[in-house]
Formats: structure tokens, C-alpha cells, sequence
């Protein structure tokens, strides 16, 4: 049976806590009917005309075991297909020629891949449409911080992704779910989905998507790939951890990361002094915690954090180039928060970096400090000495 992605579930159990409220208002099953619009601006297929439909969309709706009766409509347009979710029953939506292009394997998937939305949006109580509700009520707002947008826009991809696992799902072949894929997104008659694999392949697809309501169809093959062979895919959702574009999780990740380094600085001899740990005490501000480890942490390694409200173990995260450089100037505000520190703050500091993979740091306190180079000479080989 599907079950929703580690990111849907951690998304969950934050907008829970921290947006109950409005969580609360919006949970609960699907409201009217489209039924009077469908009718009159739509055709409505039915099972005699329509037996090839049918027959695969029956398949689907076994393999996803979801017993629920589906109707389905057909409008002009471009070719694709689209799940209205309505109470009582799935309502599917063709569009163009889609029906004329796709063979009875490759309908099943993509009538698998619309049933999934159904699927996702009825578990948990229909929490998780209870959040979707929130975010597309939040996109409508000039208000709404720049942290939802990104949380909404990781929360379409890895929707979409789940709703791929549903194609597969119902089909049952990983080459059939990929050339239907192929087919909707570039019109071809036929293609290639070992070729789309290996073109998949070749790209970095762990740095994350760009995409904004769905993944690059290269990424869904590719994660579909990864899935069937039991691998970690959410790198495509979330990419590395970047100061500059969190969306809510990694907005709390950046705080807890940046507490217990301040809270780390605090503690070195050389920076161990009253006006540092009152700067760093300006960090303290949340209770998530990174996972502990006996060394150091580097960052120029892959982190690794503990979950969120108890839901899945992300997996380790990459810190993006502006990351890293907002840690160096963290670093550089404790070691300058008390002038009476001096030079051996300074020295101090360096050997942090060092031993945090920070390599960056030296040149940003140059360039801020204004070091000679002799002055810059004499404070690194301290630090080596120090480190």
C-alpha cells in the first residue's frame, strides 16, 4: 500500500503545531458537488463508448485498493488529466487527445497516478488535504512569509511524486509508467524509457528540483527508478539545506543549527567569555535538535538531523555554498562580540573552522577585518598550532 513521503509527513506534524488554527478550520472532507458544471461544460464517458477507460481504470483502482466509484470527463486542450476531488466518489478529467495517444497500460498509470491524489488527500483523516487547503489559501495572500511559498511549492513536488508511486502502482511496470509520463509531457507517440533513464543518469538530481508544481519529468522517471529499487529519493524535494530559500522545516533546522554552533563557539577556550555567550545566547530560540555525534560536526559534509515532531528520519542534507558562508559570519560575529578578546578570539575561531570545514572563513575575515597579510599569516598559523 502507498503511504505519503517522509516530507508530507513532516510537513504534517510542523503546520500542526505551529498553524493549528488554521489547520483546524480547514480539515474535513470535500464540500459540494461539480457534478452541474462538469455536465454542462464537459463529456461525460461512459463505459459502452468507452470500454478501454474503464477496463484501466478498474485496474487501477484494485491495485491502489480504493472502492470507490470514478467518473470521468473529457474537455479540449492541451493533452493531459487531472483528479477533482469530490465526496463519495473520484472524478478524473481528460483533456485533448490524450485517450487517442495512450494504450490501455499506459492509461492505467496515468489513471493511477490521479486516483493517488485521492488516496493521499483521505489519509490521516484527511490531514494532509487539510494542509493543502492551507497552502493554496496561502498562496492567495501577499502576506503569506516567503517560508510557506517554499514549503508549498516542495510540498506540489513531493505530492506529485506520491501520485507517480500511484501510477506505478497500478500498472505495474516501471517502462510503462515512464513512457506514459513521456508521452504527456512531449506529444510523442512512442519513446524510449530506458534511454530516459540513462539521460536521467547523467544529470545531478540529488541538488533538488527547480521545478514549481511538479518535478522535471527527467526527476519523476528518475525517482521512480530510485523507489522501485527501495533507494531515498527526497533529495529531489528538498536539495541541499540553504539559508536562502528554507521553506518551515529547514527555516527551524537553520535556527537549531545555528543555536548549537553559537552555543559551541560559546564554549571555546580563546571565545569562553561573558559578552560571547550573550551574542550566542541570541540563537537560543528553538528546541530542535541536530543529531549529536562524539566529533565535531563538519559542514562540509552532509548533516545529519533528528527528525521533526517524531516523523521519518530525513535523510542526511548537503549545506548549500550560502550556508556555509552565513556559518562563517556567525563565526565571525561571536569571535569579534567582545574586543576584549583579541587576537586569541580571532585564533580561536580560525581553528573552529578548520575543524568544521568552514574553509571559507579566513578569506571572509580578511576581507571584513582587513587583515595585512603578515597579520593574516601570523593568526592562521596560530590557529594550526591552537586546532
Amino acid at each position: 500500500m502507498l503511504s505519503a513521503l517522509g516530507y508530507h509527513r513532516s510537513v504534517l506534524a510542523v503546520v500542526r503545531r505551529v498553524d493549528e488554527p488554521a489547520w483546524t478550520a480547514l480539515h474535513g472532507g470535500p464540500e459540494g458537488s461539480l457534478d452541474d458544471v462538469l455536465l454542462r461544460n464537459a463529456y461525460r464517458l461512459e463505459s459502452d463508448a468507452h470500454p478501454v477507460v474503464f477496463r484501466a481504470g478498474q485496474r487501477a483502482a484494485r491495485a491502489l485498493e480504493l472502492d470507490e466509484d470514478i467518473d470521468y470527463f473529457q474537455v479540449s486542450g492541451d493533452p493531459n488529466a487531472a483528479y477533482l476531488h469530490q465526496a463519495g466518489k473520484a472524478v478524473i478529467l481528460f483533456q485533448g487527445a490524450l485517450l487517442d495517444r495512450l494504450d490501455e497500460d499506459e492509461l492505467t498509470a496515468v489513471i493511477g497516478h490521479e486516483l493517488a491524489h485521492r488516496l493521499l488527500w483521505q489519509a490521516e483523516d484527511g490531514g494532509y488535504l487539510a494542509v493543502d487547503r492551507l497552502f493554496d489559501a496561502a498562496m492567495g495572500d501577499a502576506r503569506t512569509p516567503s517560508q510557506y511559498l517554499e514549503t508549498h511549492r516542495r510540498w506540489s513536488l513531493a505530492t506529485e511524486l506520491f501520485a507517480d508511486r500511484g501510477a506505478l502502482t497500478a500498472c505495474g511496470d516501471l517502462s510503462t509508467t515512464i513512457r506514459a509520463l513521456l508521452k504527456l509531457e512531449t506529444g510523442l507517440s512512442t519513446a524510449d524509457p530506458a534511454a530516459y533513464l540513462r539521460q536521467a543518469e547523467s544529470l545531478d538530481l540529488r541538488s533538488g528540483s527547480r521545478g514549481n508544481t511538479h518535478p522535471e519529468a527527467v526527476g519523476r522517471a528518475w525517482a521512480l527508478k530510485k523507489w522501485s529499487d527501495g533507494e531515498d529519493v527526497e533529495a529531489l524535494i528538498t536539495g541541499p539545506l540553504d539559508v536562502d530559500a528554507p521553506d518551515l522545516l529547514d527555516a527551524e533546522l537553520l535556527r537549531a543549527l545555528s543555536r548549537d554552533f553559537a552555543a559551541a563557539v560559546a564554549q571555546t577556550e580563546g571565545l569562553r567569555t561573558d559578552a560571547v555567550a550573550a551574542a550566542a545566547a541570541g540563537f537560543d530560540d528553538t528546541q530542535m535538535p541536530i543529531a549529536r555525534s562524539e566529533r565535531a560536526v563538519r559542514f562540509d559534509e552532509p548533516l545529519t538531523v533528528r527528525p521533526v515532531d517524531g516523523a521519518p528520519v530525513p535523510p542526511p542534507r548537503p549545506l548549500a555554498a550560502a550556508t556555509t558562508r552565513y556559518l562563517c559570519y556567525l563565526l565571525l560575529d561571536l569571535a569579534t562580540a567582545d574586543p576584549e578578546a583579541g587576537d586569541e578570539g580571532l585564533i580561536a575561531s580560525l581553528a573552529i573552522a578548520r575543524r568544521s570545514g568552514l574553509t571559507g572563513y579566513a578569506d571572509i575575515a580578511d576581507d571584513e577585518l582587513g587583515w595585512s597579510d603578515k597579520q593574516r599569516s601570523k593568526l592562521v598559523q596560530a590557529a594550526g598550532v591552537a586546532g
